[in-house]
This record gives structure tokens, C-alpha cells and sequence, in this order.
């Protein structure tokens, strides 16, 4: 979640960056608003990844454990 969340941060940032830059007519600090905004893009896309792969491996790990428990229930019939 962190990831996400800083994520957005950057590319609020990044905007107001980009636009402040664009008042003043200094490119360089236009660009690197631009920058931030796609450098933060990835890393919310990056929490967005490891979210749902944490998710993924929850499900199986509990998918694991209901069979682990029918296994043992059927063993002790």
C-alpha cells in the first residue's frame, strides 16, 4: 500500500511541478514534473502488483490449508 500511496503523491507533485514550470517558463522544472509524474505512475503500478500478488499467494496458501484439513479429516475416518 505504501508504494501506492506514494505513487500518487509523486505524480500529484509532479503535476503541480509540471505546471508550475510551465507558469514560469523554466522547461527544466516543466520536465522534471513530467518525470515525476511517470516515475510515480510506475510505483503505484508497482504497489498495485505486489498487492494483488500478495492476494494470490493468500488464496493458494488458504486453498493449501482446506485440503491439508479434508486430507486429515478423511484419515481419521
Amino acid at each position: 500500500m505504501r508504494d501506492i500511496h506514494e505513487g500518487r503523491w509523486l505524480q500529484m507533485k509532479g503535476r503541480v511541478k509540471r505546471a508550475w514550470g510551465a507558469l514560469m517558463g523554466d522547461t527544466q522544472v516543466e520536465a522534471e514534473g513530467n518525470a515525476d509524474v511517470v516515475t510515480g505512475a510506475v510505483q503505484e503500478s508497482i504497489g498495485v502488483a505486489k498487492r494483488e500478488a500478495a492476494r494470490e499467494v493468500t488464496r493458494g496458501a488458504d486453498a493449501i490449508a482446506q485440503l491439508a484439513k479434508k486430507a486429515a479429516r478423511a484419515i481419521e475416518r
